[in-house]
């Protein structure tokens, strides 16, 4: 039993990252941004593209500086001038589902294999709590944990932060107090899109990863950030923990092929229950 609760909350753990990355966008930008997990998926298969040749280290910072660099070039020269000109929602889903196509098409032409496997440092193995699991398991929960917490910091103690809280409460009064709030959307989104690409190399090395992995990341991402509300990043974490152990526990005793009917069904529930998710939606991080 408690393995499994071990392994569901590793597994949420290792969502959640997606899921802060879709609350950093959506929170300071406003935008449903649904080429997140490709992105990032593109990040993971550079990553692993690079460590044939050089150090594993060097090769995860170069995917996930890519991503980054896409994520503010994708909102500096698509979705500001959108939004500049007062695009429509849809048009936001409809951008960015296009952009994923492109981007996965691209790593289909790209990389010489469509599914793949990122091979890191195992780091031993620990136990904890009489559960013994792989070194990166563990890793990959506490740097989850520990990517919220620095986020929480860049919010509360850094000037950047404290432009993203004043674009996201009120964006006309920030650009009147002369906030360059075209800025503050290009590096959340790159923040965002980096963090979509951790935890797609994470979840290449502890699983595996394919093309269509960017858009299971992406929509299971949006799915557990409705639940804790979206643009909560408590309350992603939160939904992650709690998505993975049901995810663990229904593949387990039911099969994998009634976890999505399990997760569905949770999410149905939660949203008739507290239509603004767990604790609350909120533009804003």
């Amino acid at each position: 039993m408690l393995n499994w609760i071990i392994s569901g909350i590793i597994m949420g753990g290792v969502l959640s990252l997606t899921v802060m990355g879709i609350a950093v966008i959506y929170g300071i930008t406003g935008v449903t941004n649904f080429s997140l997990g490709i992105i990032g998926v593109l990040g993971a298969f550079t990553t692993w593209y690079l460590m044939e040749s050089f150090n594993w280290l060097f090769a995860v910072i170069v995917g996930v500086a890519l991503s980054f660099i896409l994520g503010y070039f994708i909102q500096y020269f698509l979705l500001n001038p959108v939004s500049e000109k007062g695009g429509e929602p849809n048009l936001y889903f409809i951008l960015t589902v296009s952009l994923g196509l492109i981007f996965t098409g691209l790593i289909k032409v790209i990389f010489p294999r469509p599914d793949i496997s990122l091979i890191l440092p195992r780091m031993g193995l620990f136990t904890i709590g009489g559960i013994t699991a792989s070194g990166l398991k563990y890793f990959a929960l506490f740097f989850s944990v520990s990517i919220l917490i620095l986020l929480r910091l860049l919010e509360e103690k850094t000037l950047l932060g404290k432009k993203w809280i004043a674009t996201s409460q009120n964006l006309k009064l920030a650009k009147l107090i002369g906030i360059n709030t075209k800025q503050a959307f290009c590096i959340a989104s790159g923040i965002g899109y980096a963090l979509a690409a951790m935890g797609a190399i994470i979840w290449g090395a502890l699983y595996n990863i394919n093309l269509m992995s960017g858009w299971d990341l992406t929509f299971l991402g949006y799915i557990i950030a409705v639940v804790g509300g979206i643009g909560n990043i408590w309350g992603g974490l939160i939904a992650a923990l709690i998505m993975g152990m049901v995810m663990s526990f229904s593949g387990h005793f039911l099969g994998g092929m009634w976890q999505s009917v399990i997760l569905y069904a949770i999410v149905i529930f939660v949203l008739i229950v507290s239509p603004r998710g767990i604790l609350g939606h909120e533009k804003s991080i």
